[in-house]
């Protein structure tokens, strides 16, 4: 049996983390063919929504899983509510929550909400009575009540992402991640869609991090996070054997990381990032997200 040898905690990255919930720099993951995502730098403060946007294949459920502590691939620095995730991933696992990741990680259709309150808290060891109380307190704070009784795939787009959410804070949690937040939503309710996050970071002063379309109804104090699209390098071979690159294939650029202004401020372009050319990454099923998953103890993919 091989064990790999985990990193030591970094102290310094601990301490520039002071007053984030989550606190990452050069956070990237590479695949054999290239790079799946990164290299990234972002903070997310108590209270503050991430939006994760870009093409299909740019990356984002594998991000989604990697600033939550569940990407093997994971590598630079990492910080989750004072744990470095890259040293100890499952300390940091139990500060984090899965709302939902493609079909990997997604509540099921047929059972009512009663039933998918159960079955989440079995999957997260949570008292039914904790379980009770917590959905109280989603309650009051997003200001309306779903009927428990209905089966989740009855529920209107923007009904099953917030419930998505709340499921996935019947524990106390720091950081919860939603995949295609706004599918099926229809564009006049996505600013309401996130309106509900943002309320909902109340329960524990933490952040919810949502891929997304794309981002035109990201609320203001939101980081804005648009990945790139992955494309193959195409080398073309004239008759006298000389090889030619078409520029506009190559790999994408680092993630663009922009925090949306709050309203009546003007957006500082110092917070954009924008630099070197990274590695094409090629869709490879060794860079599915759902085999890089960590799972302590052999638990559910939540």
């Amino acid at each position: 049996m091989r064990f790999s040898k985990r990193p030591r905690v970094d102290t310094q990255a601990l301490e520039d983390a002071s007053g984030v919930v989550l606190h990452a720099r050069d956070l990237n993951a590479q695949g054999r063919q290239g790079m799946i995502f990164g290299p990234l730098d972002m903070d997310l403060a108590p209270r503050q929504l991430g939006v994760i946007h870009g093409p299909a294949g740019a990356g984002k459920s594998a991000l989604l899983l990697a600033l939550c502590g569940r990407f093997r691939r994971t590598r630079g620095t990492l910080i989750i509510d004072g744990i470095d995730a890259i040293a100890e991933p499952y300390r940091a696992i139990q500060r984090t929550s899965v709302a939902r990741i493609a079909d990997y990680v997604v509540p099921e259709d047929r059972l009512t909400l009663n039933e998918s309150v159960a079955e989440r808290c079995h999957l997260d060891a949570v008292n039914l009575k904790t379980a009770e109380s917590r959905v109280r307190q989603i309650e009051e704070i997003v200001g309306f009540r779903i009927d428990r009784s209905c089966e989740f795939e009855q529920l209107e787009a923007i009904e099953r992402a917030v419930a998505s959410v709340a499921l996935a804070m019947l524990k106390e949690t720091k950081v919860v991640v939603i995949d295609d937040a706004d599918v099926m939503v229809p564009h006049n309710q996505q600013r309401l869609l996130f309106e509900m996050f943002s309320k909902l970071t109340q329960l524990d002063d933490s952040t919810i991090i949502a891929a997304t379309v794309d981002d035109d109804m990201a609320p203001p104090g939101s980081l804005d996070v648009e990945l790139p699209a992955h494309n193959r390098v195409h080398v073309v071979t004239d008759i006298h054997g000389n090889n030619d690159v078409d520029s506009d294939l190559l790999g994408p650029t680092t993630p663009v990381v922009t925090q949306i202004p709050l309203d009546g401020q003007e957006e500082d372009p110092e917070t954009e990032v924008d630099t070197k050319p990274q590695p094409a990454y090629i869709n490879d099923p060794e860079n599915n997200p759902a085999t890089e998953i960590y799972r302590p103890d052999d638990s559910s993919r939540r």
